[in-house]
């Protein structure tokens, strides 16, 4: 059932990436980017939201990228954790988002 998932995800991702005509993350006034909604989606991979949210970024389903984003970096987690491999969290996070 989890490989399934991570298939329904992957068009999401892939969809969402390449439609770059709106800009769903607003700057605050210091020209950074609000990662607030990335955040939110992001819940225990919050903290990798700096590396992962330009993946996103200017996506029509701005939302609904990052939910696959994250749920693939998850996926890929649980798979690296079942296999007992190392440092699964770093791993998955650099595969999704470089």
């Amino acid at each position: 059932m989890k490989f399934a998932s991570a298939i329904l995800v992957l068009p999401a991702l892939a969809l969402a990436q390449t439609n770059t005509t709106t800009s769903s993350a607003a700057s605050t006034s210091s020209g950074a980017p609000d990662l607030s909604v990335c955040e939110e989606q992001a819940g225990p991979y919050a903290d990798a939201c700096p590396q992962c949210e330009p993946k996103c970024e200017g996506s029509s389903a701005y939302e609904q990228c990052l939910y696959s984003v994250f749920s693939n970096i998850n996926y890929i987690q649980s798979q690296c954790w079942q296999h007992g491999g190392q440092n699964c969290r770093g791993n998955a996070i650099a595969q999704v988002c470089g």
